[in-house]
């Protein structure tokens, strides 16, 4: 593990006037492509956003199990956890600030169900969440993320107000 920057600007002085972003790398245990993460950019850009971002990518991570281990389908969600978070920090500020949850969860979905991924980037902001890369994510497995999850709201929320139909 080691050190990476990302040189922003190349003065005469050197690195003490240069602006630098700087991550780390490291080489997987599987795998001989190495992989760059910026866990302090990360880290700011997530404290950054709204307060409801960390629990919103916990309710989406908590769903994601539900669905996996408790939902009555064939399928599973083999989406991973830092994808999800990604995916959140690309919603708009607006449907985060949602007070409901249900109403947040619901507005999500429906927004990333039409979302353009080009412009989706990971929370460092240095590289796009979707690609070819080793810390990338393929479009695919987001759309089987939003379909399966919307799959599972409905069903909820239909046995729910059908629940209260009859009460």
């Amino acid at each position: 593990m080691g050190e990476y920057r990302v040189y922003r600007t190349y003065p005469e002085g050197g690195d003490e006037d240069a602006e630098i972003d700087k991550g780390m790398h490291f080489m997987p245990q599987n795998g001989n492509d190495r992989v760059i993460n910026f866990p302090k950019i990360h880290r700011e850009n997530g404290r950054e956003m709204h307060s409801n971002y960390k629990e919103t990518v916990r309710i989406f991570k908590n769903a994601r199990y539900y669905y996996n281990n408790h939902f009555d389908t064939l399928w599973t969600i083999d989406a991973h956890s830092y994808g999800i978070e990604c995916l959140i920090y690309n919603v708009p500020e607006g449907i985060l600030k949602r007070t409901s949850r249900s109403d947040r969860f619901d507005e999500i979905l429906t927004h990333l169900e039409d979302a353009d991924f080009s412009s989706f980037d990971q929370v460092s902001e240095m590289e796009s969440l979707f690609g070819d890369s080793n810390t990338q994510w393929s479009t695919n497995e987001a759309d089987e993320l939003i379909i399966r999850l919307q799959e599972m709201w409905e069903d909820w929320y239909s046995k729910r107000k059908n629940a209260q139909l009859f009460h």
